[in-house]
C-alpha cells in the first residue's frame, strides 16, 4: 500500500484543489508538505489548464504552523534551510500567477495564519481561528503583506499579543472575505473559484498581478528582513526555552 500523500490535488475543471494532508498532526508545514506544496505550484505557474487554486485544509485544522518538534532538534544550518524553505513558499504564493481562494476550514495559526495571508482571497468556516502564534514562543511574525489588507494597526496587534480571532472577528476587521458554516465552505469556495475562472484568463491574472505589485513595490526587500529577524530569533535561548516547555505541556495532555 503506497503512503498517504502530505498534499492532495484535484482538478475540477479550471479549478485546482489542493488539500493538506496530514490532519492527525494538524497539517503543519512539516518539510515534506512544504516541499510538495510550493513543487504543485510550481508546475500549475504553467499550466494553462488552470486558472484558479483552492487551498484548504483536511480534517480540522487549517494549518498549525511550523514543526516546532523539528525545530527543537536541528541545528542551526537546517533551521536555515528549513526557514528559506517556508518563505519560498510564501513567496511563491504570493506571486503564483493564478488567483489562490484560501478555505480555511479551522485554526490557521503561526506559519498557517501566515500561509492563508499569502493567499488572495480568505473564506473561512465558523469553527476556525487566526492566530500570529510566534510570539508566544519568543519569534518573529509575518506582518507583510497583511497589514495591506487589514491595516498596520490591526496587524501589530495580531503581532504582539499573539492572541487568536474567531472567525467573525477576522472578518469584521477584514482578514477574511466570507464566513460560513462548515458543510458550506469548501462548496462556496468552489463556486467563486468557478466564477473567477470562466473569467478572460489573462485579464483575471494581470488583475492579481497589478493589485500585488502596484499597493508594494519592495516585497521582496520586506521579506528578506523578516528573514534575517526570524533566524535570529530561531537561535534565541528564549525561543528554545518556550517552544520546550510547549511541547513539555503537549505531551502532558495538558
Amino acid at each position: 500500500m503506497s503512503e498517504i500523500p502530505v498534499v492532495l490535488t484535484e482538478r475540477l475543471d479550471k479549478v485546482l484543489l489542493v488539500t493538506l494532508n496530514r490532519p492527525e498532526k494538524r497539517n503543519p508545514l512539516m518539510p515534506e508538505l512544504v516541499g510538495r506544496l510550493t513543487n504543485i505550484l510550481d508546475e500549475t505557474a504553467t499550466n494553462e489548464a488552470v486558472n484558479v487554486i483552492v487551498l484548504t485544509g483536511a480534517g480540522k485544522t487549517f494549518c498549525a504552523g511550523l514543526d516546532l518538534r523539528l525545530l527543537e532538534s536541528w541545528e542551526a544550518t537546517e533551521k536555515l534551510e528549513y526557514l528559506n524553505c517556508v518563505t519560498r513558499l510564501f513567496r511563491r504564493v504570493w506571486t503564483q500567477p493564478q488567483p489562490v481562494i484560501c478555505a480555511v476550514n479551522g485554526p490557521a495559526l503561526a506559519g498557517g495564519f501566515d500561509l492563508a495571508a499569502f493567499c488572495d482571497i480568505r473564506l473561512a468556516a465558523k469553527e476556525a481561528k487566526f492566530g500570529q502564534a510566534e510570539i508566544n514562543i519568543g519569534l518573529t511574525q509575518i506582518i507583510h503583506p497583511l497589514y495591506k489588507s487589514i491595516g498596520l494597526a490591526r496587524a501589530k496587534e495580531l503581532a504582539l499579543t499573539g492572541i487568536p480571532i474567531s472567525a467573525d472577528e477576522a472578518w469584521r476587521i477584514g482578514l477574511v472575505n466570507h464566513v460560513y458554516e462548515a458543510a458550506e465552505l469548501l462548496p462556496n469556495a468552489l463556486e467563486m473559484a468557478w466564477a473567477m475562472a470562466e473569467k478572460s484568463r489573462l485579464a483575471l491574472f494581470e488583475t492579481k498581478r497589478l493589485t500585488r505589485e502596484l499597493i508594494d513595490l519592495d516585497t521582496q526587500s520586506a521579506q528578506e528582513e523578516i528573514g534575517r529577524s526570524f533566524l535570529k530569533c530561531l537561535e534565541s535561548e528564549e525561543h528554545k526555552e518556550a517552544v520546550a516547555a510547549l511541547l513539555a505541556k503537549i505531551s502532558s495532555g495538558k
